[in-house]
């Protein structure tokens, strides 16, 4: 071996760790910087195996055919690797090779310099990490801005934001191709297509008003590897999400309520000042309406009458008490004639209204089923006021039934509460028409069939009785017409 060559190359070499190895691998020499950073003295590695003592069993035999395929030619060779100290740590170096040649030229042995790099390769790991960290934390933070973004957005129904919430939700967690949503609330659901539950997933309830309606769940079908399936900040932009949904719920169906509360306000303050102006209409006509009434019936008293006359007084007289039943009507309508209230079984009542509509019924093959609960409480109601909705709820149900069908009517009770519902599967109505059903003389019946003054009617006496009245309608399924009556004491709930 060529001494002077040996030193030469040391000196060409950066200063560091040094150490000699023959070409099986083992050690011949060692500097003091190795002892160091090993941990061993020069004479516990001393013929020992570079690579059976520094490198870790599965990555040896890389390890041993990298170095000495890098010793092949006469140059310098740079690499990066690691040596496994005594106590465990891992140490990162950075290394120069070249091969040591005798005075033939012959490789003889490897001379190795190195730096030790650990607190560079360290620093710039966790660099790493909080860049990835903060990567993560963008997306959390971007997931979290869209979404206020829509959630304050008036216009959008429930349906399409929770749809859009569980699409851009995936998009703040790891891995957004296999993170799947879904929402509950109230018995129905929202997912992203394909939902998979998996062993990975967060879970919380959907709490709206402190009231439990359902539960938001976010599943990870594949967790990253050597590392937790849901990072901290994902948890806590999960929680931040189901409560931004509570908010976003409650806030709408709040109002909503408002806004059917004000379209209340607005029809009973209409149809009030429609009563009021049709009880003025109704006193101001009925006098004179009843003196032509009576003054027709007085003629045809008279004897020797040429026919034509008798008819013409006859027509006279059908069209008073026509126009008299319309005034009647309006002063049902604008609360002219209080109820005479008495304590009734509805379920009675209800029979004997009837009994009024069955040969209609028989006429248009119509049948009329009943379900009448035996349980049903008394209730305080004005009888013939009673039998006038049933009658007028029946007959409407029969004109929208114009080949045939079926009226259900039932009662039910809850608490002190007693419900008479009537259905049919009539012709149904439009959102438009339903909206306009309680106005009076409103009506898409032919101009003999009615004067649009039936459910106005049947509006005066329910509100007159305390009642509360509710319809629904869907065209060409039918319709159902829910009357609620309290039995309380009516002196308390009645405000003529």
């Amino acid at each position: 071996m060529n001494l002077q060559n040996y030193y030469d190359t040391v000196m060409e070499l950066s200063h560091g760790i040094v150490v000699t190895l023959d070409l099986d691998g083992g050690i011949i020499h060692g500097n003091s910087e190795l002892e160091a950073l090993s941990g061993f003295s020069m004479q516990e590695l001393a013929g020992k195996d570079w690579f059976t003592t520094f490198i870790p069993k599965g990555e040896r035999r890389m390890a041993r055919r990298a170095l000495f395929d890098s010793a092949r030619g006469p140059w310098i060779t740079a690499f990066a690797g690691v040596i496994q100290a005594k106590d465990g740590d891992v140490v990162y170096v950075n290394w120069n090779l070249k091969p040591l040649t005798d005075s033939d030229g012959a490789v003889i042995s490897l001379l190795c310099v190195g730096q030790d790099v650990t607190d560079l390769v360290l620093r710039e790991k966790g660099l790493l990490r909080e860049r990835s960290a903060l990567l993560e934390r963008n997306k959390e933070l971007n997931c979290l801005y869209e979404l206020s973004l829509f959630s304050g957005d008036t216009s959008l129904e429930l349906d399409e934001l929770l749809n859009r919430t569980i699409a851009l939700l995936p998009s703040g967690f790891q891995n957004p191709d296999r993170t799947f949503v879904r929402v509950k609330l109230d018995g129905c659901v929202w997912e992203t297509p394909g939902y998979e539950e998996s062993g990975h997933r967060l879970k919380e309830p959907l709490e709206i008003n402190e009231e439990k309606r359902g539960s938001v769940t976010v599943s990870a079908m594949d967790a990253p590897d050597n590392g937790p399936a849901f990072l901290d900040d994902e948890k806590d932009m999960f929680s931040t999400v189901v409560r931004q949904i509570s908010v976003t719920v409650s806030k709408k169906e709040t109002r909503k309520a408002k806004q059917d509360l004000e379209r209340q306000l607005r029809q009973s303050d209409r149809l009030a000042k429609i009563g009021q102006f049709s009880a003025g209409v109704a006193h101001e006509i009925n006098e004179p309406l009843a003196n032509i009434l009576g003054f027709a019936e007085l003629a045809l008293q008279t004897p020797g009458l040429a026919e034509q006359l008798v008819t013409d007084l006859n027509n006279i007289v059908d069209s008073s008490l026509h126009a008299r039943e319309i005034i009647r009507k309006l002063m049902f309508f604008g609360r002219q004639l209080p109820p005479q209230l008495t304590s009734i079984d509805l379920n009675d009542t209800v029979e004997q209204a009837l009994r009024i509509t069955e040969s209609g019924a028989m006429r248009g093959d119509i049948s009329i089923v009943r379900h009448f609960d035996d349980s049903l409480p008394r209730i305080t109601a004005d009888p013939q006021h009673i039998k006038q909705v049933v009658v007028n709820l029946v007959v409407n149900a029969m004109q929208a039934m114009p080949d045939g069908g079926e009226v259900t009517i039932r009662t039910l009770s809850d608490g002190s509460d007693a419900y008479l519902i009537v259905e049919d599967s009539g012709t149904g109505m439009t959102p438009g028409v339903l909206k306009q059903i309680f106005t009076p003389f409103f009506t898409t019946k032919d101009v003999d069939k009615g004067s649009g003054l039936g459910l106005s009617v049947i509006h005066g006496i329910v509100k007159a009785h305390g009642a509360v009245i509710q319809v629904e309608s869907t065209p060409g399924e039918g319709t159902r017409v829910e009357v609620a009556f309290p039995s309380t004491n009516p002196k308390k709930v009645i405000d003529l």
